[in-house]
C-alpha cells in the first residue's frame, strides 16, 4: 500500500495536521500536495505545501508498485518430457497466457496504475541454442512453434540440460486515470531442467 512507503511515512510525519492530495492540470503539470486541515473547500484556496522536488512523485509510486507486480512464477513445459536426440523438443510455457499484468493502489486525491505485457521471450536451451520469439509456445497437443533439436545428450550437462526463458515486459504507468507513460521495460527469468538421451540401437540376432 502507498499509506506503508516510506516516503509517504516521511512527508506525513513532516505534515501534521494536514491532509494528503494532488494536483493535476490540464497542461500536464501535476504535484502531490498537503493541505492543512480545515482549509475551506473552494476554487480560492492560496494555502498548501508542496513536497519537496526529491520527494515523491508519480514516477517514484510507479516504480515501487512495478517492484511488487503479482507477476506469476511460470512453468516451463515440454513434450516429450524427456528428450531424445535428433528428434524435435516442443516447449511452452505454462502457468501464464500472456495478457497483461496490472497494479494499483490508492491514496487521499491520488490514483496510480502500473501495467506490463510481454514483448518478446529469449530462450535459452541449455546447449549454447538460443531463440527469440513473441510467443509463450502451445501447450501439447497442439504443435508447439518453440521448438529444438539437441545434437548430444545431457549426460555430460550433468544429466540435465538448464532450459531458460527470459521474458521482457513492457511498461507504463498512469495517475488518476490520465494518460499512460511509458516505464522502462523490465525482464523476468524462469528455468527448468531438461533431460535429453542418446537413442541406443539393439541388435537382435536371429534365432537358429
Amino acid at each position: 500500500m502507498l499509506s506503508n512507503s516510506p516516503w509517504y511515512q516521511a512527508e506525513q510525519a513532516a505534515h501534521p495536521d494536514h491532509v494528503f492530495a494532488s494536483v493535476s492540470c490540464d497542461d500536464g503539470f501535476f504535484a502531490f500536495i498537503w493541505i492543512p486541515v480545515g482549509t475551506p473547500a473552494g476554487a480560492n484556496v492560496q494555502v498548501v505545501v508542496f513536497v519537496d522536488d526529491d520527494g515523491v512523485d508519480p514516477l517514484a509510486v510507479a516504480l515501487e508498485l512495478l517492484n511488487h507486480l503479482p507477476i506469476p512464477d511460470v512453468a516451463i513445459e515440454a513434450n516429450p518430457s524427456t528428450g531424445l536426440v535428433a528428434l524435435p523438443s516442443w516447449f511452452w510455457i505454462d502457468g501464464y497466457d500472456g495478457s497483461p499484468i496490472s497494479s494499483s493502489d490508492a491514496l487521499p486525491g491520488v490514483a496510480v496504475d502500473v501495467e506490463v505485457e510481454p514483448l518478446v521471450y529469449r530462450w535459452s536451451f541449455g546447449d549454447g541454442t538460443t531463440a527469440e520469439t513473441p510467443s509463450l509456445g502451445q501447450r501439447y497437443p497442439a504443435e508447439s512453434d518453440i521448438q529444438h533439436v539437441y545434437e548430444q545428450s545431457s549426460l555430460a550437462a550433468g544429466g540435465a540440460y538448464v532450459v531458460t526463458v527470459e521474458v521482457t515486459f513492457s511498461a507504463r504507468y498512469r495517475v488518476n486515470g490520465g494518460a499512460w507513460e511509458a516505464l522502462d521495460p523490465i525482464t523476468r527469468s524462469f528455468s527448468n531442467d531438461y533431460p535429453v538421451q542418446q537413442l541406443q540401437s539393439v541388435l537382435v540376432g536371429q534365432q537358429p
